[in-house]
């Protein structure tokens, strides 16, 4: 395993349970969306930060 991969899972392992997801939406062709699944296989729970406050993932957005 690289060192940049090997960084990113002991981010996700060491870090908090609870992440804000800035521009989350339920449009599957952004980032912010894989980004959103990654942490849940993780078993965080993300919180969408979007200006129309959609619900993602199962969790509700807040508005920017």
């Amino acid at each position: 395993m690289d060192n940049e991969t090997e960084t990113i899972r002991r981010i996700l392992q060491d870090s908090g349970d609870t992440w804000a997801v800035v521009g989350l939406s339920n449009n599957r062709s952004r980032a912010a969306f894989g980004v959103a699944q990654v942490l849940q296989r993780f078993g965080k729970r993300v919180v969408p930060v979007h200006p129309k406050a959609e619900t993602v993932h199962g969790e509700q957005g807040y508005a920017s």
